[in-house]
């Protein structure tokens, strides 16, 4: 069990980028009021993907909310939770999740391993954001 979020978060970044899938990445990024907890740049599918990674150990609904918010600027959006939450998100915010459609769901166990369990939609079109324009230009 995670203590705290900073636990969750470097846990899972560890595992996740392990491969140096990210080609760039920032914590805490202003891409909105209120910071994106982590927003990557990666290469999927020969194609630039943006993603934001919303933490939280508990309060499920103000990550689904966070989420929402950062996803006009990115192409997928995640809420990474414990795994424990896994049947919380099934049981309580599943339809809510399929309404929203660009936020997705991780889980992950205290040992590292991650599992997306809701999968979200990819959108073809983001709005343009300064901070995620930097990233991209720190590393083209």
């Amino acid at each position: 069990m995670f203590l705290t979020e900073q636990e969750l978060k470097d846990t899972f970044w560890k595992n996740y980028n392990y491969s140096g899938r990210a080609i760039r990445y920032q914590f805490e990024s202003s891409i909105r009021e209120g910071n994106a907890d982590l927003v990557t740049v990666e290469m999927f599918q020969n194609n630039v993907q943006f993603n934001s990674f919303e933490f939280k150990l508990s309060d499920i609904k103000k990550a689904i909310v966070q989420a929402e918010h950062n996803s006009k600027y990115v192409h997928k959006s995640w809420i990474v939770i414990p795994e424990e939450k896994k049947k919380l998100i099934q049981d309580k915010y599943t339809n809510i999740l399929n309404e929203i459609k660009y936020v997705g769901v991780i889980t992950v166990e205290e040992g590292g391993k991650w599992t997306m369990i809701h999968r979200p939609f990819y959108r073809n079109r983001v709005e343009l954001n300064q901070e995620i324009l930097k990233l991209m230009l720190l590393k083209f």
